[in-house]
């Protein structure tokens, strides 16, 4: 397939089509001033060494070399093929300390600034590593997830502070128990978590978070950050007081740190006011046997400017060599003579060139492309109407079918969206390009819960293209949403037999008194029972509530009693 990466440079083929008008126009100015001097054989016997057809030529040399100039610029690509990059190295998760504790200024210029320094070296030297970032005080959360984008990493970490989490506290064990499921399922891969923090446990649990970091194989590096002697803990204008209106002093708890790591089987690092504690623990990282951690898949197009270029080359070469006047080297080849049609072949070269803009941009692409400036200014009525015409023109044409179903998908016309996706995904000439397009369309329906056609939909993608992880993961996720909430089936039937019997009781005559009050009389017992289960079922959801409200109000009261016996 035959494309151009950038087409918006034809354009400036018109720019040759002036040349070429401006040209004719300055050679025949110059034959008029050529006539005042004589009759035209008398100056063509003056100028016996000059060439109209040499200029000609040379200038058609130029523009030709103009000409696929552009063409390179417009970059021409022909076929396709599927390229991977393998990404290699480990699975790091950092935890940091967000508690109050890590204010403290015994670190310059404060210890949650200098781990923050420490991480930012750590992730700008580990370029092809994975990393994923969590945030702990009395409770923990991730804050980025697993990923090798260290600008993403970057940004995440420029916004931890200790705001983040309103339960005040240390608790390093729900840290760890939050890193050890931010690991891939992948096997065969290093881990490392990377633990900074003060080490003023106050939660204990310890044991039992390690045992489910180890299960993942990843060793704990500590980095103990602070120092023994301690510091105070500065708030606003004022430094941290406990509940008897004492100073806080914030200390390194240094011991607990190197037990830790010493059961992880990893390494405890000391931060003061140098750089050595990034070496150190990059060291440490350095040691562990990088692995495949992904492979990324993308397609890349034959690119053809470098015979383009030649080809400018060898069209310059041919221009300078060549020579306004005649060569008396050259005159028994008689190249150059002029003859019948001569000037004719060279305009008609000329004008070939010219046409290449509405070759390269054929109706159906112009219209694609009108569609595409319609979609980008959200006139979405405007952008249906060109795609249209563009289908109309080339019912093969898959960029307009998808543009289509991403104008429909904007307007909210999900089915219209669905059905221009199934026939984008069967005109792609790239089975990574279909793979797309059938995850898009899996997530639709499994957006409006219709679970059978997400799964069919995903198992297409997987078949385009088994490599994508995203599609795996939604394919599974469909798959238990099914078994959770199965889609509900129509019946028909049953409807259909209760229609039925409403139609003859409707059609049935009144019966008389008596029969009415025998109904009414057998109806009695089965209301009263009713009732009787109505209120035993309330007895049973009051019941409920009330342990569900004491459950609450004990945690509750937990979580105030921790808060209020350390708030840093």
């Amino acid at each position: 397939m035959f494309r151009f990466a950038n087409p918006e440079y034809l354009y400036l083929l018109i720019t040759v089509s002036l040349l070429v008008l401006l040209f004719w126009l300055n050679r025949k100015a110059a034959r008029r001033r050529l006539l005042r001097l004589g009759k035209p054989e008398y100056v063509k016997r003056l100028m016996a060494d000059v060439s109209e057809t040499r200029v000609w030529v040379k200038f058609s040399l130029l523009m030709a070399a103009l000409t696929l100039i552009i063409l390179i610029l417009a970059r021409p690509q022909m076929g396709m093929r599927m390229k991977t990059d393998a990404l290699t190295g480990i699975e790091v998760v950092v935890a940091m300390d967000v508690s109050n504790s890590m204010m403290a200024a015994d670190v310059d210029p404060t210890r949650l600034a200098k781990a923050k320094q420490v991480v930012g070296s750590l992730c700008s030297r580990l370029r092809n590593d994975k990393v994923a970032l969590v945030v702990f005080a009395g409770n923990a959360f991730l804050q980025m997830p697993m990923s090798a984008d260290n600008v993403s990493v970057r940004m995440f970490l420029d916004a931890i502070n200790t705001d983040m989490i309103p339960t005040q506290g240390t608790s390093i064990a729900e840290a760890l128990r939050v890193c050890s499921k931010c690991f891939s399922a992948q096997k065969d891969v290093k881990r490392a978590v990377v633990l900074i923090t003060d080490g003023e446990d106050h939660e204990g649990g310890v044991d039992e978070a390690l045992g489910e970091v180890k299960e993942k194989g990843a060793g704990v590096y500590v980095l103990g950050i602070g120092s023994t002697k301690g510091s105070p803990i500065k708030v606003g204008n004022d430094y941290l007081r406990d509940m008897e209106g004492n100073v806080v002093v914030s200390r390194l708890n240094e011991d607990m740190c190197k037990q830790l790591a010493a059961k992880a089987d990893g390494s405890y690092i000391h931060i003061d006011n140098g750089n050595s504690a990034q070496d150190q623990l990059v060291d440490e990282l350095n040691r562990l046997q990088r692995s495949e951690l992904s492979v990324n898949a993308y397609e890349e197009h034959y690119d053809l400017f470098p015979w383009l270029a030649i080809g400018v080359l060898l069209l310059l070469v041919l221009e300078v060599i060549l020579q306004p006047r005649k060569s008396h080297y050259f005159d028994s080849w008689n190249i150059f003579s002029v003859k019948q049609g001569t000037k004719a072949t060279v305009a008609a070269v000329v004008f070939a060139l010219m046409s290449i803009p509405v070759v390269a941009q054929s109706p159906t692409k112009v219209q694609t492309h009108k569609g595409n400036v319609s979609f980008g200014r959200r006139l979405d009525s405007l952008a249906v109407i060109h795609y249209q015409k563009a289908i109309a023109m080339d019912s093969t044409n898959f960029k307009a079918h998808y543009n289509l179903g991403n104008t429909y998908l904007r307007q909210g016309k999900a089915q219209d969206a669905l059905r221009e996706y199934e026939k984008s995904a069967q005109c792609s000439p790239s089975r990574l390009v279909t793979s797309g397009i059938y995850h898009n369309i899996g997530v639709i329906n499994q957006a409006v819960k219709d679970y059978d056609k997400a799964i069919e939909a995903y198992k297409k993608s997987l078949r385009a293209y088994p490599l994508d992880d995203r599609t795996r993961y939604n394919l599974a996720l469909c798959q238990h949403q099914r078994k959770k909430n199965p889609n509900p089936q129509p019946k028909p039937q049953q409807d259909k037999d209760n229609k039925q019997g409403q139609d003859k009781d409707k059609q049935q005559p009144p019966k008389d008194n008596q029969q009415q009050q025998n109904q009414k009389n057998q109806q009695q017992p089965d209301q009263k029972m009713s009732k009787e289960n109505a209120e035993q079922m309330l007895r049973a959801v009051q019941m409920r509530e009330r342990d569900t409200q004491e459950k609450l109000k004990h945690k509750m009261q937990q979580v105030g009693r921790r808060h209020l016996e350390k708030n840093w």
